[in-house]
This record gives C-alpha cells, structure tokens and sequence, in this order.
C-alpha cells in the first residue's frame, strides 16, 4: 500500500490519520527545486487564500491533513475556485461540433484529483471513510447528484420508422395518386402503387433499425454491479444505484461503475484506453502525477476496467458528471437536428419538382380534355367525364417515377453489399452514396494507412571511442534486426554496413536450415560472441527489454503464429531482445530475465502523453555493473539503476552523460565529461536520419542510483516528482545509451490509394500521435507529401504538431481563433503529436472550410468526432464499440483503401443513380408529352392508365434496377468530388440526356401510334375513328326531349398481311337477325369499301346470308341495309338490353382495332424506354459498353418477355386493356423503338462528345 500505512487506521475517532509523516513530506520538498522557496508561515498562507496554489502544496494537502492544521485545510477549501472540471458544450455554425466552455473550476488544477480526501468526504456527507454512506445519506446524495446511468437515445418504434419513410415528397405524390385511383374505382392501379411503396419503406425500416446507436452502447459498457461500503457493511448493488460519496471497492477483473477519486491502491493498474486512446495500463497512485489532466492517476473512470491490484474511492462523479457521460453529452449534441445526406436533399428537391410537374400535368390535360370535348374510342360507352378524369389521374401518375423510390433503396442495398464485400459494413443506407461526394479524409496512421505490425529495424548504440561507428561520426552505430517477419523473434543483429541483399537471402536460408546466422556474417546479438561490440548491443537491448516488462511474447500452439501480450508499442522491443537472447523462448533451459532482476514498482514512472517517457527501478544483481556497462564512479555506491525509455528528443534534453568504450575494451560510464553540444547535435541529427525512413524512434537511457537515492525516492508519491529527482540529482541526468528504431510497414495499395484520392481531387489528411519527422516520413513512403517536397518550408507548410493548433503552440492553451485555425486545416496534409480531442477541432474547421468529412476513429473519446463528421468511419477490428456505434460505416480490415474503395462505390451509385433518374424522368417525361400530344392532335391515347403504371413499374423497373448495377465509368476516380448541394439532375443531364430523349421517344411513339391506328382502323385521329360507327337516337321513355344515343354499326379497315392475301379488308359490327345478336365479322370485304351494304357481292358471302332476310320486330333497315331500332323505340337510357344496338360492354371492330393499334403504341413505348436503358449508360455510342453489364441483358429479357406475356395471357390483356398481335405488327411496333435508340444515338450524344 502506497506511503507505508493504511489510510483507513483510526484510532479514537473517525478522523481520517496522514499515511505519510509530516517530516516526511517536509523533506520531499527539499528535493524539488520548483518548491525550494515557497515556505510560507501561516500570516503568509491566510494573505494568499483566494491564489493559485502551488503543486506541492497541493499535494501535502491532498494527501491527508492533520487535526488542528486548520490553516491549510482552510486553504486547500480555497483552492476549489481553480481546479479543473472538463464540461459544457455548444454547437457552432450548425455543425455539432462540440467545443469545451471554461466554467468557474476549469482554471487551474484538476478539483477532485487536488482536493484533500477529508474535505472530499464533508462535501459528500461521507462521516468515515471505514463505513461509507448511510442509508439517509443515500437518498440525500441521489436526490442531489442525481442516479448513476447513462441514459439511452429515446428508442423510435418500429411502426414510427416505417411511418417515416412515407414523409418522402415522392412517396407522398405516390400515395396521392393511388387513393385517386382507388376513389375512381381503379382498384389494380392504386393496389400496385401502394404495394410498391410499402415495399420499399419495410427495406428502408430494416435498414435504419438494425444500426445500432452509440449512446447506448456507452450505457451499455457499464459494469452491472459494484460493491460498496454502506452503513459500515460491504455489499454488491446494481451500478445504477451507487451514489456520489459511496465508498467502491475494486479488485482486478472489475468494470469500475462510477468515476472514484482513490484514498487506498495496493498495486492498482486500470486500462482506460477505451477511454483516453492510451493502450498502456495506467498505475494509479494515492496522489496525482499531473494535476491539471482530467485523467489524473489518483482518479478512476466509468467503463474503464482493473487490469491488477486492488483500491478503494470515493464516487465524485455519476451518470451524465461522468468522464464517459460528457462524451454521452457530446454525442446527444451532436445528434440533435436531422442530419440529411446529400442524396437525400437532392431526392427532396426532386420530389418537390416532380410533384409541381404533376400538379401542372393534371390541371392542364383535364382543362384540355374538357375543352375540347375528348373521348376516348375505346371506351366510348363509359361516362367522358369519368375517362376525363381516369385520363387525369393517369396523367399525373405517369409524371412520377413510381420505381425511384424502390430502385433509390435497391441500389443503396446493392452498394452496401459490394462495400461489405470491399470490407466495409455500413450501417445508415444513405451513408453509401453520401462517401461519393466526400472531399476529405481524416485517417488515422497506425494500423489504417499502416499496418499497425510494428518491427524492430535497426538498433543504434551511442558510446564515444567505439570500435565501431557510423561513417559519418564516431558517437554512434546503426545496426539491423534480420529477418523482420511479424513478431517471429528468429533473427539476429547484424551491422548495416555488411547486411547487404546477398547477405539476408543466406540469412534467410541460414534461419530455414537452423543453422548458425555468424557463419554468414558476424552476429552482434548472438550472446556467445565475446566482443565489446557486442557488450554495448545487448546491453542497449536488456535495458529496453527490462523497461518493457509489461509485454510478453507467445506462440499460439493451434495456429503457430507469434503474438504480443500488452503494450503493442512495446511489442518491437519485445521481439528485438529475443532476437538477441533475451527471453526464455531462446534459451530454453535459462530461467526469465524478468525474474532475475528485482523490480520496484512502486517508483515507477508510467508513460502518459505528456511525458512521453516510462522509467522502472531495478536493482543490480552486481554493484556498480549493469549487464556489461560498469558504473564505478569514485565515492559512489551503485546499487540500483533506472531505466528510461521515450521520445529521443524528451531523453535527450534530460541527458547529461555519454557511455565511453575503454582501452581495456569495456563499456563504462564517462563521469568525467558532460555532454558537449556537438555530440548533442550528432545526437539529434541520428534521431531525425532514423525517423526520415518512417521509423519510430524510442531513446533508452539509463540512470545509476544508489540506496539513498532509492530511499528518498520512496518517500516521492508523485510520479513527476520522481521524474525530476531522477533527472536532476547529484548524479547528472540521463545517460543514453541508443536507439531502437522500429517500423509499421503502410499497407499494400495505400501509396496508390492514395494516388487515386489525388487524382480524384479527395484531400487526404494524417492524424497521428508520432514525431513530426517520422510523420512526414510515413507521409512520403505513402505518396501523401510528394518526394520533391525536401525544403523545411515545404514541409513546414503541409505538416505541423497539433500544438500549433493552439494559442502559443501550447497544447493547455485554448484553439487558435477560427480564421487563424482555418488557415492551417485548408492546407495541412499531416497533423503529428495528435490528441483524440484534437480530431472535433479538425473536423469543425474543414466543415467550415466546406469540406465534406470523413473522419476514421477506434476509441470512445472519438465518437464526438466521427458523429460531427460527415461520415464517421469506425475501425472493425480495434474499434470500441460506442465509434462504431457513432459511425456510419465500419471498416471490417481497418485498412484506409478500403475507405477508398468505398468513396469509388458511393460515386459509382451516384453515377447510377443519375443514369437511372435520367432514365426515369426521360421516359416518364416523354410520356407525358406523347399524352398531351394526342389529345391536342384529336388522337387516342398512346395508353390506358393501367399501361402506363405497368410501364412504369414492371418494364422500366428491371432496367432502372440494372441501372443500378452498372460498373463505374473510367473517369469514375478521375473527376473532383461534386458540390454538396449538386443536384441529381444537372444542366448537362437536362438538356443532353432527359430533353433530347423525352422528344424522339414522344415522336417515335406518336408515329407508331398513327401507323398503328392507321393500318387496324384506317384512321388515326378520333374524328375518323368515331366516324365509323352509324348510331340511333331513342326517345327516353319519361321525357320525349332527351335522347339517348346507341350505336347500332361499326366498320373498320384493317391491314392484313398472310399467306393467302396481302392487302386491306372491311370489318363490320352489326346487329345479325338470324341469330338476334350483335356480332363482329372480320374480313366482311377485300379492300377499303365504304358505305358496306351486305347484299353487295363484294361481301363475304357468309355475310350475305344472314341479312339477306332483313329484320324483324321492332327494327327496321338504314339506308345500307343494316338494322337498327325503329324511330319510336324508346329508351330509359340505362337498358341497354334492346335489339337492334350494339350494347354497353360489346367491344365493336373500332374499338378491337383502336385497342389493337393502342397495343401496338403500347409495345413501341416498352421498347422505347427499354432500349434507352442501353443508351443511358454512357456517352460514348451503346454499343461499346453493350456487354458490360450483363444485368441489363437480363433486366430487359424480363421486361421484354413480361411485355408480351400482357399481351397474350387471358385475364390480363383484360386488365391492361391490351389484345394479341400477329408477329409482324410486333416487329412493326419494335421498328419505331429502334429508330428511338438511333436519333438517341445520333444526336445528343455526339453534340455532348463534341462540346465536352
């Protein structure tokens, strides 16, 4: 237990007892120069109350005060005015982009990691620490603080995100138009509209509710239950019901339920790397390393779990207070308004526009149609107005692309499945197309442009009067771990100089062949070589090894592949040292180095982000001797020594002494000279060559002690205190003694990823925590910064620390002014010594520069970021779950070419669906102007209603669909991103591929539509065809001045093409006596005979028979001898069983050869609009990229089949209204298709080529 003494001892009262003494802790500040003339008498401490108070004194105060010391625990109550307290959010410039407020605690130290555990407890109504809460208090606290959860996103039913997906302005246009039909009884047309539309809102519900939301998953990663202190009894109680003041007691396994402020650790390590992105477990201590971090070390977090040990502390914070609820805050924030993808504003806009052209389309077409008094041949016995009306509805129905919809959330589906099959899970449908307008990507380095392998490369020791050096100065040596497979630790240590590409393919047989790598070349790892050489190497690498103790390396027995446990960035040095022996899986009968060495953990120096450096305490088996460094210094006994391992530049500013190689070939410390700056700069000049080849470079020093300095160490609680003792003693500083340069290879395909984001104009961004030098380097090897790019004021201008993004380059400073800050974001390539909070800051300022964001992320302390972002890319295999939970798309390899290969499928899918909304407004457009024309040229309708949504949906639905399966264009990566406001259809669309279209389809159809009356009834317009038919006008039997008309003959020509004759004939429809019915005689007479009288000889003479005896009854015979109802036959105009007339309901050669010729128009209009699905596809001429899509070739087999199938199959050539055809009129109808596709070809096309 940390100080020696329990904190939990009483003796007569609840008092809480110092676990250190007073003397002790006024002798530790003797040590720390920052504090050597800060004592203060009493007078002194009362003037300065309402100061900010120095560290140390913080932290005597912190630890425990003593009863009576009234003066400073008045003093420490002052202290709260400056303390920290992250919290307060805001949006700006409608982003959600979450900004950090200052609040009256946020100036300072961190309040709850510096406030002293006694005034801890009064503000909580913690009477003792021994008994925790009583169960008034409880309540007291609970009402106060509030509970302990998180609480989720309000979760949507299910029936009110199927309801959502009918608040589409085009599904509402479609809905309008299904009632309509039904209210007119057209009850196939408004069934098959609503169907479709309930189609495609189930796919669109499936898909929104099975993303998961990443508020949740936060609540979710909550422990259960937690065991507390309450009313003196330890109990376990749901985590939901712990309160700020419970006293938590957590041992190794737990998930720690509240965020605790620590009075008691023994060996306390936690992993808040879900957290805090840090992947190295975190030593906690009674007292704060650094007191102005909101993650302190005497401070323990929600979600976070224990790795080791065990502790107890007091709960500071519950619920949405918590260090995981702010960022549950953040999110909430980030989540409020509707988040609308480009896509969807376009499809909105459509919509909008489509329902305008519909509202136009149906006032116009019935104003026109009642004008003029239109009526339709083929119905001719139903009421006009209601036609008018059906004809309206029809109208406007064929305005809207009744597919979009279904052929929008097909081909979103289809593209998510092809990202899934390029690795990329999306989880919000809209988010595919979303990444083809996508003009940054924010990518993490390790293990996304990366590898995230990293491998020990080279070794560089630092020794003056070596044996052995570099050529270009005698302080250093570089040597090369070989071979570097993985985290296989077969290998050895070979001078660079010497391992030329001959040497590692013997090495590499060497290691096949089990043989010995000195027989190819000198191994300066291999232990058994006695050299001073080898002294220095091996010693550099036992120290790193040492200082690593934390990472382990395995074999996995079932897979045989080597694995790091622990600290991945520790897993390099790992490797490294067995490759020079130092690790029990090279020495087999040699008990762990580990074991034999003596460690003191309780001195250790953790790594965090600030210090950049880990230091442990070992004590030596020998004095004055390290492994095969001597540290004799006179009057010095050396009995301990630690070891650092960091950031060169960190170490080397600590370093005052250099190890020396002796005439007696030993390696011994050189006390009598300090380092010049000449060997510094030789020094820093190593460190930036290594990290120019995209190495990481760690510094290993050492630091010989003695048992005094162990023992005032021992009474230093304070990590940075310990830190300055090390460095600064009587001593000197740190005494390097190399490098371990190590490399994360970029992922296959990355540089040319890359190349491809450039030529696509898709800026690419790297965010990492690495040194600026090594940054830059990766950002060559990548192709991120281009090789030529060798002047500082290049590299300056695309690259910087993330600390420049601050006021005076100081990362505890606030964010530079937006103008100020935007200035860097709208040129910078690489952001280096990078933050996960620095990720928000970044991503407001390209979204203000206009950019459209995509940010990858893995930890929870990255969902505010990938939820502000555009499109939150969350990493699949490292990633927590709350980013993918705050991400709309998922990176199953967490590899960044995927993301590019993504952005090429969302282009892709808008490029389709630009294909396929110019196919469907083109062709539904051209209907509505074949329409209009035929009712103002006096012509029937090209087709019925219920074609028209066949064509619609059936037809024009297979190949839309295979539309959306088209490959991506050549120029697909080669053209900038389109703006975000860019509409579906543009100018070029408009006027090159929807206009051209809608007129040669109107007039391709029309034409067929005349030729086709023409031959079935030898007229084409409505005044010759209602002229065919002779009718009678009846009395109405209740009042002799109305009328009601009847027709009683129809003759039609029809032109007919067989075997036996090629020519016209004369059909009639007559009412025949013999039989006393009305019947249609096809082929009545050879040719074109007008005014037919049966009695002719030129008639059929099965004609002539059954009129040849006249009529009977109440009929009487026209002027060409057909029959008709007597003059005086009267009518109730609703009995149309009367002789004499062709009744409601009888389908008269007019009306067979209209539909006939309708059916016809109607095969050209299919073959039309499946034909241009081929032309659509690209602007070069169709038949180039005929082949290419090999859906289209099924897609329109289908439509083509289904056309004649309605054309042929009984019941629904009733229902559309459509008859059989002989095989030439098929062949005749296609012709006028084909000449569609010809001026499609011929006319926009090569003006579009030409222009553009």
């Amino acid at each position: 237990k940390q100080g020696g003494q329990d904190i939990n001892n009483k003796k007569d009262s609840d008092d809480i007892k110092p676990s250190v003494s007073k003397e002790d802790l006024i002798n530790s500040l003797k040590n720390d120069e920052l504090n050597k003339n800060t004592t203060m008498d009493q007078n002194d401490m009362k003037k300065n109350e309402n100061m900010n108070i120095k560290k140390n004194e913080v932290l005597n105060n912190s630890n425990n005060v003593e009863d009576g010391d009234n003066e400073n625990s008045k003093f420490m109550n002052k202290s709260k005015e400056g303390l920290n307290n992250i919290n307060g959010e805001k949006n700006d410039d409608n982003n959600s982009i979450v900004k950090v407020e200052e609040s009256p605690k946020s100036i300072g130290y961190n309040y709850y990691a510096s406030e002293s555990i006694e005034n801890l407890c009064k503000e909580f109504g913690l009477e003792s620490i021994n008994t925790g809460l009583n169960s008034e208090q409880v309540k007291i606290n609970r009402d106060k603080y509030g509970e302990n959860f998180i609480e989720k996103d309000e979760v949507v039913p299910v029936w009110l995100i199927f309801l959502s997906q009918y608040c589409s302005p085009v599904v509402l246009l479609l809905l309008v138009a299904a009632v309509a039909s039904l209210a007119l009884n057209e009850v196939v047309e408004g069934v098959a509209i609503i169907s479709i539309v309930t189609l495609n809102a189930c796919l669109a519900t499936y898909m929104e509710k099975s993303s998961g939301d990443a508020i949740g998953k936060l609540a979710e990663m909550a422990s259960p239950q937690c065991t507390v202190l309450r009313n003196g009894q330890k109990v376990v109680i749901p985590s939901r019901e712990v309160v700020v003041g419970d006293v938590v007691l957590i041992n190794t396994g737990d998930s720690i339920s509240a965020d605790l402020r620590l009075f008691d650790v023994i060996e306390l390590k936690t992993n808040e790397s879900l957290l805090t992105g840090e992947s190295e477990d975190i030593k906690k201590t009674i007292v704060a390393d650094n007191l102005s971090t909101p993650f302190a070390t005497n401070l323990c977090f929600a979600t976070t779990s224990v790795t080791s040990g065990s502790g107890k502390g007091i709960v500071i914070s519950t619920g949405l207070d918590t260090q995981v609820g702010k960022i549950a805050s953040q999110l909430k924030k980030s989540s409020k308004g509707s988040k609308l993808t480009p896509l969807q504003v376009a499809l909105n806009k459509l919509g909008g526009l489509i329902g305008l052209i519909a509202i136009i389309v149906l006032v116009v077409i019935i104003s026109l149609a009642v004008i003029i008094k239109y009526r339709d041949p083929a119905h001719a016995d139903k009421d006009p107005t209601f036609v008018i009306i059906i004809i309206g509805v029809g109208f406007a129905v064929s305005s809207i692309p009744e597919g979009l919809p279904m052929v929008v959330t097909i081909t979103l589906s289809a593209g998510a499945k092809d990202m899934v099959k390029k690795n990329a899970n999306v989880r919000k449908l809209p988010a595919v197309e979303t990444l083809g307008c996508c003009s940054v990507i924010c990518s993490d380095k390790t293990g996304t442009l990366t590898e995230g392998k990293m491998t020990a490369i080279n070794a560089v020791t630092i020794c003056k009067n070596s044996s052995l050096s570099d050529e270009n100065n005698k302080l250093t040596k570089t040597f090369d771990f070989y071979p570097t497979k993985g985290f296989e630790p077969c290998g050895g240590l070979f001078d660079s100089n010497e391992l030329t590409s001959e040497k590692k393919k013997e090495i590499v047989i060497a290691k096949n062949q089990n043989t010995s790598y000195d027989k190819v070349l000198y191994n300066y790892g291999n232990p058994s070589n006695k050299s001073v050489i080898v002294d220095k190497t091996r010693s550099l690498m036992f120290a790193a090894y040492l200082n690593s103790y934390d990472t382990t390396l395995s074999r996995d027995p079932k897979t045989l592949k080597w694995g790091i446990h622990g600290n991945m960035s520790e897993g390099p040095i790992v490797v490294a040292a067995a490759k020079v022996g130092y690790s029990f899986i090279n020495n087999p009968n040699h008990k762990s180095y580990l074991d034999n060495f003596q460690r003191l953990d309780d001195l250790e120096v953790t790594f965090n982000s600030s210090r950049k450096m880990k230091i442990t305490f070992y004590k030596l088996k020998t004095v004055n001797v390290f492994e095969n460094v001597y540290l004799d210094k006179p009057g010095k006994v050396y009995t301990h020594v630690a070891l650092i391992k960091g950031a060169p530049d960190r170490l080397l500013d600590r370093s005052t002494h250099l190890l020396e190689e002796t005439s007696m070939k030993k390696v011994q410390v050189s006390w009598n000279s300090t380092i010049t700056q000449e060997e510094r700069n030789v020094l820093i000049k190593k460190n930036l060559e290594l990290s120019q080849k995209a190495l990481r470079v760690l510094s290993i020093c050492i630091k010989p002690l003695t048992d005094q300095n162990i023992e005032e160490l021992k009474k230093l609680e304070d990590a940075d205190e310990r830190l300055k003792y090390v460095n600064y003693d009587e001593n000197g500083g740190f005494i390097p003694m190399g490098y371990v340069a190590s490399f994360d290879p970029p992922r296959p395909g990355v540089k040319e990823a890359i190349q491809t984001c450039r030529e696509a104009q898709v800026k690419v961004i790297m965010i990492t925590g690495d040194q600026k030098p090594t940054a830059v380097a990766i950002g060559k090897l990548i192709g991120l910064i281009e090789e030529k790019s060798e002047q500082v004021e290049d590299i300056n201008s695309l690259a910087i620390e993330c600390s420049e993004l601050h006021i005076n380059k100081n990362p505890n400073e606030p964010i530079l002014p937006n103008d100020q800050l935007d200035e860097f974001t709208d040129k910078i390539l690489i952001y280096s010594r990078a933050q996960p909070e620095d990720k928000i800051t970044i991503v407001q300022s390209l979204k203000r520069k206009g950019y459209l964001v995509a940010m990858t992320g893995d930890g929870v302390n990255d969902a505010p970021a990938l939820k502000a972002a555009d499109i939150g890319v969350a990493m699949g295999i490292n990633g927590t779950e709350v980013a993918k939970g705050a991400s709309e798309m998922i990176l199953i390899d967490d590899n960044f070419c995927t993301v590019v290969s993504a952005i090429d499928v969302g282009r892709t899918i808008f490029s389709n669906i630009q294909k396929f909304v110019c196919f469907l407004l083109g062709t539904n457009i051209g209907e509505i102007i074949y329409l209009s024309v035929a009712i103002v040229a006096q012509m029937p309708f090209p087709l019925e209603a219920l074609q028209i949504l066949f064509l619609n949906l059936m037809t024009d639905g297979c190949p839309a669909v295979a539309l959306s399966r088209e490959p991506p264009n050549d120029d697909n990566m080669k053209t900038p991103p389109r703006p975000k406001k860019q509409p579906i259809m543009t100018k070029r669309w408009w006027f090159y591929g929807i206009l051209p279209h809608t007129i040669f389809e109107a007039l391709c159809v029309l034409l067929s539509l005349a030729f086709s009356l023409y031959i079935c009834t030898g007229f084409y317009n409505l005044n010759g065809i209602h002229n065919l038919c002779k009718t009678v006008n009846l009395v109405d039997v209740n009042d002799a001045n109305v009328y009601h008309e009847y027709k009683y003959f129809c003759s039609s020509y029809e032109y007919r093409i067989s075997t036996d004759y090629v020519g016209w004939v004369t059909n009639v429809s007559f009412w025949d006596p013999k039989n006393n019915e009305a019947v249609n005689f096809w082929g009545a007479a050879k040719g074109k005979v007008e005014n037919i009288n049966p009695l002719s000889d030129i008639v059929h003479p099965e004609l002539r028979l059954r009129m040849q005896d006249g009529c009977s009854g109440d009929l009487t015979l026209d002027e060409n001898r057909w029959c008709r109802p007597k003059d005086n036959k009267t009518s109730d105009g609703y009995n149309d069983e009367l002789e004499g007339i062709l009744k409601k309901g009888f389908e008269d050669v007019t009306a067979k050869g209209s539909k006939r010729g309708r059916t016809m128009a109607f095969i050209s209009a299919v073959w039309c609009e499946m034909l241009r699905a081929y032309t659509v596809r690209s602007w070069e001429p169709f038949y180039k990229v005929f082949n290419r899509n090999m859906w289209m070739h099924l897609a329109c087999s289908i439509s083509a089949t289904l056309t004649f199938l309605s054309t042929c199959i009984p019941g629904i050539t009733s229902i559309l209204n459509t008859t059989c055809l002989l095989w030439w009129q098929y062949l005749l109808a296609i012709f006028w298709a084909l000449l569609n596709l010809f001026l499609d070809e011929i006319v926009p096309k090569v003006i579009y080529r030409r222009k553009y």
